[in-house]
């Protein structure tokens, strides 16, 4: 167990250091902050991409219609809800950046 803790905390280590370095300047407001306002920074990051990947497939999923001999079956696919993850990924991101680091 312990060295499934280390694993997983170095591929986080490494996670963080270059994710932070591909935001740019996004990325050096998250290293200002403390270890766990990063943590929230970047989990918050990642929920808006997420979102936002959801919102678009939600907005360009149309109706699929199929044909059989006189009956018409139409199969509508919504996907609702991923404005509140997109939220939730923003507010995660804004308390994470304004937990600086103590001096």
């Amino acid at each position: 167990m312990r060295e499934v803790t280390k694993g997983m905390g170095a591929a986080g280590n490494i996670v963080e250091r270059y994710l932070i370095r591909v935001l740019g300047p996004i990325g050096k407001k998250i290293a200002e902050a403390s270890k766990a306002g990063r943590v929230m920074a970047l989990l918050g990051v990642v929920t808006v991409i997420v979102s936002l990947a959801l919102i678009f497939t939600d907005a360009t999923w149309f109706k699929v219609s199929k044909s059989r001999g006189r009956q018409f079956v139409n199969i509508t696919y919504e996907q609702k809800g991923y404005g509140v993850a997109f939220l939730a990924g923003l507010g995660l991101f804004g308390i994470g950046v304004l937990q600086k680091k103590g001096k």
